[in-house]
């Protein structure tokens, strides 16, 4: 892995005698400036000073002591930072805080580093003090249970008034990054805000007391940290999760998955405990975008190529019975997630799932359910009875996440056969995979397997990777014997091996849709779609292309679109 930083180390006379000295530039920085698009870290460990500048600054010349445009972090001079600088192939910010991501030896994983933005001694002085004395700085709430974010912002808010108050010297934006880097710390997930906050963090994971955690980044892949838990901060761990979900996490109950709210992050967090997770606390914590992955982006990223796209854009808006399999963290429930975005606007969906992973849309008939986790025992709302109560509730669509039991299994087709049309996530390695469990492992009649319509698998080629990708689309071969549905295999549409060749059936479902609708060339509206995404990529909305294509009447019976 290249070294993406270029480190400057300035001796403690810093310009007189340098070398580098021309006139009044600095030509090393210039040629740096001038030739390379990666951030510059001047560093002077005798002031224990770190000096950043990063592409899209005001282009500079100077070095920060003589010059304006520099960021300028104060770290203390016997930091092990220094000694590590030259292994740095990422640096960047978050919030308040300076990430640093460095190659180790092996290459396999990244190691990560961050450390609070402090400008000079003075400020790190003082962010040590505010920690110490966070609890007096705070006004007691007594038997009030405060949501940790709520809690959150008012700590903050006293924090920056205790400083008003005390030093009115200190600027505004100077205080609210200090008040804000101390309420941070004073949350038992504090030490792992800086990771969470990051919008390329996608899973950070705990595996026992004493262990380090470490986390997956949409760039770097696994990277590891130097955070630990100790046996005794344990138990407030537990109790945050619990008064955070309101569900029971003890020997009793010794699992659960919640979804968590913390500084607008939304959180998907899994836990366990004694004497399910042998070691302690087990904790993995799965963090959703911001900006969610639309079907745009997953074509930018290499998920998904044109003619898979055009395959899932007909299915969806044609109303088709979809499940999305794969291994776990392989990419299910974001390719949902974008193919939801392009549902037409009018379409009445109901949700239902146990974590809150799906999105509220802008300008959407969404009804959004969340039922208990299947870890729960004391169950008041289930799952299986939910998907059955749908067929009161009138939906155009359901979004049921994940099927995870024979009861849901069972449900998800009741739902199918009377007549609701829905999309779900199951995990299973492939289509063949996925019906074998069904089947066998949740007593699904091979007949009823008929009426699920599409099969989509993921697949995540290296763990700990970020690259994952649609490796097959496989449809359900059906027909009708003495008046009744038959199931007679599968036929892969779509394989990632040959991604330009679709495979088309006589009995498969779009083959079936297409005489439905009385249309004889059911692959065309395939190709204008495909054509579509490739030529119009830039200017086409994909959100606004399921109402376009009902426009003519059935997505089927789509003839292209028309560049304005």
């Amino acid at each position: 892995m290249k070294q993406g930083v270029c480190v400057i180390h300035c001796s403690v006379d810093r310009c007189k005698d340098c070398c580098e000295r021309t006139g009044s530039t600095c030509q090393k920085l210039h040629t740096l400036v001038e030739e390379s698009d990666k951030p510059i870290i001047l560093t002077e460990t005798d002031r224990g000073l770190l000096h950043f500048w990063f592409p899209g600054y005001p282009s500079l010349s100077d070095p920060p002591w003589y010059s304006e445009g520099w960021e300028s972090v104060f770290i203390g001079t016997n930091n092990a930072l220094f000694c590590k600088l030259d292994d740095l192939i990422d640096v960047y910010c978050v919030g308040p805080y300076l990430c640093f991501f460095m190659k180790q030896v092996d290459d396999y994983q990244v190691r990560y580093m961050c450390i609070p933005i402090v400008r000079t001694s003075l400020e790190l002085s003082l962010l040590n003090n505010l920690a110490c004395e966070a609890k007096n700085v705070m006004s007691p709430l007594l038997g009030v249970r405060e949501q940790a974010t709520r809690q959150q912002n008012r700590i903050m808010r006293e924090i920056s008034d205790y400083i008003q108050k005390h030093i009115p010297e200190i600027n505004e934006n100077t205080r609210a990054r200090l008040s804000q880097i101390t309420a941070h710390s004073t949350n038992i997930l504090g030490p792992l805000i800086p990771i969470l906050l990051d919008e390329l963090t996608e899973e950070v994971y705990f595996d026992g007391p004493d262990t380090a955690v470490y986390f997956d980044h949409e760039k770097y892949g696994r990277c590891i940290t130097s955070i630990t838990y100790s046996i005794e901060e344990v138990p407030r761990i537990v109790t945050f999760i619990r008064a955070e979900s309101n569900l029971h996490l003890d020997r009793g109950n010794p699992s659960l998955k919640m979804e968590l709210d913390l500084l607008g992050i939304i959180l998907r967090l899994s836990a366990s405990v004694p004497p399910l997770s042998t070691d302690g606390l087990y904790l993995e914590i799965r963090r959703a975008r911001k900006e969610p992955f639309s079907i745009k982006s997953l074509i930018e990223n290499n998920t998904i190529t044109a003619e898979a796209t055009a395959i899932l854009i007909l299915a969806i808006v044609s109303r088709l019975n979809i499940t999305i399999t794969g291994g776990p963290g392989t990419g299910k429930t974001t390719l949902l997630n974008a193919l939801d975005m392009i549902t037409p606007q009018w379409w009445r969906k109901i949700y239902i799932e146990d974590a809150i992973e799906s999105r509220a849309l802008a300008n959407r008939h969404q009804v959004r359910l969340q039922v208990n986790p299947i870890d729960e025992r004391h169950k008041m709302l289930n799952k299986s009875e939910e998907i059955v109560k749908c067929l009161h509730r009138s939906p155009d669509y359901l979004v049921l996440g994940e099927i995870q039991t024979a009861e849901h299994s069972k449900a998800l087709f009741q739902a199918i056969a009377a007549g609701l049309h829905s999309i779900q996530t199951c995990h299973s390695d492939s289509a063949s995979s996925l019906i074998s469990r069904w089947i066998l492992g949740h007593g699904i009649e091979k007949s009823n397997l008929g009426m699920m319509d599409l099969i989509v698998t993921l697949e995540r080629p290296k763990p700990g990777e970020a690259l994952r990708y649609v490796k097959e689309i496989t449809e359900i071969r059906k027909g009708m014997k003495d008046g009744l549905l038959e199931f007679l295999g599968t036929n892969i549409l779509y394989d990632c091996m040959n991604p330009n060749t679709v495979h088309w059936v006589q009995d498969g479902v779009f083959q079936i849709l297409a005489k439905s609708l009385d249309i004889n060339d059911h692959q065309s509206v395939i190709n204008i779609l495909a054509e579509t995404i490739r030529n119009y990529y830039d200017e086409l909305d994909f959100e606004k292309l399921g109402e376009r294509m009902w426009s003519y009447g059935h997505p089927m019976k789509f003839t292209g679109f028309q560049s304005k």
